[in-house]
């Protein structure tokens, strides 16, 4: 069984520095007027050695302190029962906000939810110390091979041997075996784009300072969020989760 997914949240930037490991404050937003816009990088296994299970059927929302919809007698949070807080999927390119909360009949977002998801790629971090494929030569177990002409893959050594004398037919499937001479491998597609409400869970070599973080695009999202507080409001402090489910497998 694969690893759970390991998910981190970053405010502002990318770096590892701007990890969320506290309360997020929005500041004092007066009566119909908006908070700042708070940017978001929420990730699975960031920087991991290992891969990790897959985020799937990603949403966004948010909650009361007890994972209530803010609308229990003695526990009213009207950011929550009343949808104040819009959320808006940069990482999908996504140019308008979407109300998010308890929702409802009759409100802008019923469900209340938001699904995230991502345009990034994930490059596999052994693509760039593979060697390039030669004859005659012997292979140790693990080790990744790429074919002299680049072809969107590269290709993990299961069985020690020798390379043949000609380069193999190199298969383009991924998980498939190419027999080479006495050696034996298994195909590895180099770029990973995750389907629709996913966060990939690749390893990967991702820098603290995240200046390279394109290269674990499918392992992040990148989401932009506000509240919208409406003239009724009543005075006080609003406390709540902002709330990233999932299923893994």
């Amino acid at each position: 069984m694969a690893n759970a997914p390991i998910v981190s949240w970053y405010e502002g930037t990318n770096e590892k520095s701007k990890e969320v490991k506290s309360t997020v404050n929005f500041g004092t937003v007066d009566a119909d007027s908006s908070s700042p816009t708070k940017v978001f990088y929420i990730w699975n296994n960031r920087a991991g050695t290992d891969d990790c299970s897959k985020m799937e059927e990603v949403v966004f929302t948010t909650r009361d302190r007890n994972g209530g919809t803010g609308d229990t007698v003695g526990n009213i949070v009207e950011a929550v029962r009343d949808n104040w807080f819009k959320v808006r999927v940069d990482s999908l390119g996504e140019s308008s906000f979407t109300p998010v909360g308890k929702g409802g009949v009759g409100t802008d977002n019923p469900l209340g939810t938001k699904p995230l998801g991502t345009n990034g790629t994930t490059t596999n971090k052994n693509a760039s110390t593979a060697s390039v494929w030669s004859a005659s030569t012997p292979l140790s177990l693990g080790v990744y091979v790429q074919p002299t002409t680049p072809n969107g893959f590269i290709y993990k050594v299961t069985k020690a041997g020798t390379t043949d004398g000609t380069q193999p037919t190199w298969n383009t499937v991924e998980g498939n075996t190419v027999v080479d001479g006495t050696a034996e491998y298994i195909s590895v597609k180099i770029e990973k784009k995750p389907a629709t409400q996913e966060i990939l869970g690749l390893a990967n070599i991702t820098k603290d300072d995240g200046t390279n973080a394109n290269l674990a695009g499918g392992n992040f999202v990148q989401v932009s969020v506000y509240a919208e507080v409406p003239i009724t409001a009543s005075a006080g402090k609003n406390q709540l989760v902002q709330r990233v489910s999932y299923r893994y497998v």
